[in-house]
């Protein structure tokens, strides 16, 4: 098969209306995830129209707790589905090994030993 340059691939695909109809959506879709991964967590606070108040009374916090969340770096996985849940979402996680994906749940990742590692336990900033 002659290789074909992606113009000619892409001129194919326009010219057919169902194949140009599934690339917008699809476009459209890639668009939409991009800019939701982008959002930080007050945007994403701010676009579900709640205040810092309103989710720290959800979450039985100070809203200076609330703010504290929205600005680390570095969040524990049940307090990131926490703060998701107030707002009516849910945390998901999925691991990619090349094109498998990999649902996986926080139940699966806790740590059940008497003791947990001290970097597991400590309070992160």
């Amino acid at each position: 098969m002659p290789a074909r340059n992606f113009r000619e691939l892409h001129d194919q695909i326009v010219a057919d209306p169902e194949r140009a109809k599934r690339l917008e959506e699809a476009e459209r879709r890639v668009e939409a995830e991009l800019a939701a991964y982008e959002q930080s967590l007050a945007e994403l606070r701010r676009a579900r129209a709640y205040t810092q108040a309103q989710l720290a009374k959800a979450l039985h916090v100070s809203q200076a707790q609330v703010s504290r969340i929205e600005h680390q770096t570095d969040l524990y996985l049940s307090t990131l589905q926490s703060y998701l849940e107030a707002m009516g979402g849910r945390l998901e996680l999925i691991g990619v090994f090349g094109g498998t994906r990999v649902v996986l749940s926080l139940a699966d990742l806790a740590d059940t030993r008497e003791e947990p590692r001290a970097e597991l336990a400590a309070t992160p900033s």
